[in-house]
């Protein structure tokens, strides 16, 4: 049937907002990949916030017969959360109820709340969720409970399958149910009688055939994530707990889930870890079954091609290069809630492993320092072979269970069936208490016969997997497209009928996310897989799996680096397929999402696996569109920046002045036309700051200590707001805290022309950006007696910038942020007189890539009787002088932040003066530098 999208789209913009659909060809090609293999381009996105949005996206898919694809974080690893016709992403505001009962047993959240926010707030009351995946800082409720997703410890016990209390569910045909409500089940039961009936009878059939049951309870007594949960037809009765767990695991296809309650499950408050190295993967998999028990929370076996990997790289063990050829390792960690249990534990675990020789001897740490060096070998592996992996190359994990008996012989079968097919870059390591391996691959799929290698291979895992071993295709990750054409194989023919009927009972017209989980197409995991073109160092090392979404403060807006590089890559495929027109069409239509809109703030670095940084990409990419003319501006302002610095400063003394008199209208009037003459006036914004003020600084003291201060481009540029409560500049308040501290302070002579560069850096102005942090550095080195003065910096962005220069420059002078010399050297010196009852704590990019955190926490705590951190603004957006010229930005970035500050609290602090001009603007509060708050409470 063909479908009249042009005309879905017509409805969805009329029925879910104007902006929250979009059939945008860069776009919807953005939105086109998951953290899987493959790529299937939508032909409407649509971004739901709300309940009735998601309502009215379904009723229109009804109405025209689209199918519809629900994704939450796009962290899925077999292609289930990508799909053809519309699109339906959870959006970034909405779906986020996080509550905990009285007793913390149970937790409610909304199916877009990342899953280690909601063990953020259960910490305190030592419980968590069960579900643990490794993706736990990245993944959604959605996506964890649609795909049973688990990780190390939680195993078959703690799953979303087992602990699952009640969700909030929306069926195909709009229906609203909540399982956890009397009401709505009795309202559901006289609309939906059939439907209930029907899925108790498939129960009692099930129960029934007791082959088949036995078989169902068999296959979950492992991992398993293969089809269906129809451990849910031999575990229940009530159609209601029936439609609780077959929602468990079902990849969007039976139902959109809105709100889901967990039992919450106890956290270990003593925690002991042992790396156990054994000769060999058979004495290694015989040391498992003994562990099953109370004693072990989490045991991970590393093959040695895995071992191979990560030795010699940064933050391993050194021995590991002694180790002898074939070794492989099992991680052992054990928990306890007192430390007498825990050490019962450990000691169990060394007398049930006595009897198999390891190459060095068992010793459990409770130092987190030492076993967190342990379990850096576990989450490295992956980041070190997805970044090191050859360019133009996927990088795939999938992963497997086998009963614990069959696993050393698994491993080997494995092992074997990577070299027949070429894959000698596998390596295999995983859950071994639940029997789950996990191996990685890095194919490439270049040409056909690529994809014909790929398929033979998966074929004969297949074999081994299903005929050999009677395992699990997929322990964790989900179904997905990636093991569809092997679900029957696995399950059998009868199991496989239970499957397609349970879909046809809870969708009768296929519109939900068809082909995951039941495909009839024996292909479909070798089709529609996503090409690797090679494009860049900093594109090629990608493996777009999404963690950067969370930090990236234009998720919201437009991309996040994930859909910026998968645009990147489809353009370079363009042009490397000859189509050089659609390419360039592509690269235009782009540019705004890609390259003008990204704040280059690098947080996607912190939270990316492979270290990857699309802020340096990005400034790479604006070199090309520097105009001759553009190129001449940048030229004058570096090389006369002094006049530049005090002409900036003065003309926002003179637009504060005009404001004053003509009031906002016709200022932003004027500053509109002031746009069309030049893109570099700024947008109009009523909390504009004054043009910012150089110190005066006072005699020196003899016997007094004497530092080097630069007042930053920022500070000395920008002064106060209409907000902020002391009308002088952040250097004029810096110098007086230093010398109330007892220090002379000595600025540059000509401090308006200096700078770190960065402002010509974000532009893709390299040349200058490095000449002008080389003139800056060179200058206060200067002034520092051979180096025996430190250098103060009030800056966190310039201070980063400039320490990141020409170290046989950096080293011969000590540069300090003015947040670490208030924390090092200033609280001791001085008294704090009077504390705030409460102020707001901004900790932004530039502060957690100095990992300057603790510092700023210190100096506020010692300020303040209360500090509010508002959850979920990592970065502001303002990207230096950027928030003036793309302030939709700032907003998006900050455009929850007004709500998150309670009303008592009426101040914020930084230390970054551009930051806090955007933070400002958009928190209704003055934000200023820590500086002003250390200066206030020590008078």
């Amino acid at each position: 049937m063909s479908i009249n999208y042009e005309a879905v789209l017509r409805d969805l913009r009329k029925q879910v907002g104007e902006n929250a659909a979009t059939n945008d060809p860069v776009r919807r090609f953005a939105w086109s990949t998951d953290a899987s293999y493959f790529r299937i381009v939508p032909e409407i996105v649509v971004h739901a916030d709300t309940l009735e949005q998601a309502k009215r996206t379904l009723a229109i898919a009804r109405t025209y017969g689209a199918p519809v694809t629900f994704r939450a974080a796009g962290t899925s690893l077999s292609g289930q959360a990508i799909g053809e016709g519309i699109l339906l992403i959870l959006g970034h505001d909405g779906f986020r109820t996080l509550t905990v009962n009285d007793d913390a047993s149970k937790i409610t959240l909304g199916t877009a709340v990342i899953g280690n926010d909601a063990n953020a707030v259960l910490k305190p009351l030592n419980k968590k969720i069960g579900p643990d995946p490794a993706t736990l800082a990245s993944a959604k409720i959605g996506g964890i409970v649609s795909n049973n997703a688990s990780g190390m410890c939680c195993g078959t016990a703690q799953n979303s399958y087992q602990t699952i209390a009640s969700a909030k569910l929306l069926f195909a045909d709009g229906t609203e149910l909540d399982t956890g409500c009397e009401i709505s089940k009795a309202a559901f039961s006289q609309s939906h009688s059939q439907l209930l009936q029907d899925l108790s009878e498939l129960a009692q059939l099930t129960v029934n055939n007791t082959t088949l049951a036995a078989r169902i309870r068999k296959k979950f007594s492992i991992k398993n994530t293969t089809g269906y949960s129809l451990n849910a037809l031999v575990d229940f009765s009530d159609p209601f707990e029936l439609i609780n767990h077959l929602i468990v695991g079902a990849e969007g296809t039976l139902a959109f889930v809105e709100e889901v309650t967990y039992h919450t499950v106890d956290e270990a408050r003593f925690k002991a870890s042992a790396m156990a190295v054994f000769f060999n993967m058979e004495d290694a998999a015989r040391a498992i079954p003994p562990l099953v028990g109370d004693s072990v929370a989490a045991a991970e076996l590393l093959d040695w091609a895995s071992i191979k990997a990560v030795t010699g790289k940064a933050g391993m063990p050194l021995w590991l290069s002694e180790l002898p050829e074939g070794a492989s390792i099992l991680l052992i960690e054990s928990r306890a809630n007192d430390k007498s249990t825990l050490d019962s534990y450990t000691q169990d675990v060394i007398a049930k492993l006595a009897h198999i020789e390891t190459e060095r001897p068992i010793s459990f740490s409770d130092d987190p320092a030492v076993f967190g060096q342990y379990w850096a070998m576990r989450s490295g592996l992956f980041p070190i072979i997805g970044g090191e992996r050859p360019k133009g190359t996927s990088v795939i994990i999938e992963d497997v269970a086998f009963e614990l008996e069959h696993l050393a012989a698994a491993a080997n079968d494995l092992t074997e069936l990577f070299h027949k097919h070429n894959y000698p870059e596998g390596v295999i390591y995983g859950h071994a208490l639940a029997g789950n391996f996990h191996f990685i691959i890095t194919p490439t799929f270049n040409s056909q016969a690529d994809i014909e290698r790929f398929h033979a291979f998966m074929q004969d895992v297949a074999e081994m997997v299903i005929n050999k071993y009677d395992g699990s295709m997929k322990a964790e990750h989900g179904t997905g497209r990636a093991v569809a054409p092997f679900v029957e194989m696995e399950w059998g023919s009868d199991a496989y009928t239970l499957m397609k009927r349970i879909k046809q009972i809870f969708d009768p017209e296929g519109l939900l996310n068809p082909g995951v989980i039941l495909n009839d197409d024996q292909q479909i995991h070798v089709k529609n897989i996503k090409p690797c073109p090679v494009v860049d160092d900093l594109v090629d090392k990608c493996i777009e799996c999404g963690f950067c979404e969370k930090t990236c403060p234009t998720s919201a807006l437009n991309m996040s680096p994930r859909q910026r590089i998968a645009t990147l890559r489809e353009i370079e495929r363009l042009e490397q397929s000859g189509d050089k027109q659609a390419a360039s069409e592509m690269r235009a239509a782009a540019k705004y999402d890609v390259i003008d809109t990204c704040a280059a703030c690098q947080l996607c670095t912190i939270a990316c696996p492979v270290d990857n940084s699309m802020g340096n990409l990005v400034r790479k990419l604006r070199t090309p569109y520097i105009s001759t003319t553009e190129q001449k501006v940048l030229d004058f302002q570096a090389k006369h920046f002094g006049a530049v610095n005090q002409v900036i400063s003065t003309g926002f003394n003179a637009l504060g002045t005009i404001h004053k008199i003509t009031g906002s209208a016709i200022t932003g009037a004027i500053m509109k036309a002031g746009r069309v003459v030049s893109k570099e006036v700024p947008y109009w914004n009523p909390d504009f700051p004054k043009g910012g003020k150089l110190p005066t600084l006072r005699a020196p003291i003899p016997g007094q200590e004497t530092v080097v201060y630069f007042p930053a481009c920022g500070g000395r540029t920008f002064g106060p707001t209409p907000k902020d409560p002391d009308n002088r500049s952040l250097p004029e308040v810096v110098v007086t805290l230093l010398e109330r501290s007892g220090y002379n302070v000595v600025t540059p002579e000509k401090a308006r022309d200096l700078c770190c560069g960065q402002m010509w850096e974000s532009k893709g102005d390299f040349k200058n950006a490095d000449a002008k942090r080389k003139e800056l550095i060179e200058a206060v080195a200067a002034m520092t007696q051979g180096g025996k003065l430190p250098v103060i910096i009030d800056a966190l962005s310039c201070t980063y910038r400039t320490l990141a220069g020409d170290k046989s420059l950096t080293d011969k002078v000590e540069i300090v942020d003015m947040v670490d010399f208030i924390h090092d050297k200033l609280l001791n010196k001085l008294t704090i007189n009077r504390k705030k009852p409460a102020v707001a704590l901004h900790l932004g990019c530039s502060a957690r890539k100095m990992h300057i955190e603790p510092k700023m926490e210190a100096i506020i705590d010692a300020c303040s009787n209360q500090v509010v951190r508002p959850a979920g603004i990592d970065c502001c957006g303002y990207a230096g002088e950027k928030g003036l010229y793309k302030p939709e930005i700032n907003a998006s970035a900050l455009r929850n932040i007004k709500k998150l500050i309670p009303v008592d609290v009426s101040e914020g602090y930084y230390a970054n003066r551009m930051c806090e001009v955007g933070l400002t603007q958009h928190s209704g509060i003055s934000y200023r530098h820590l500086a002003y708050l250390l200066e206030e409470c020590t008078r």
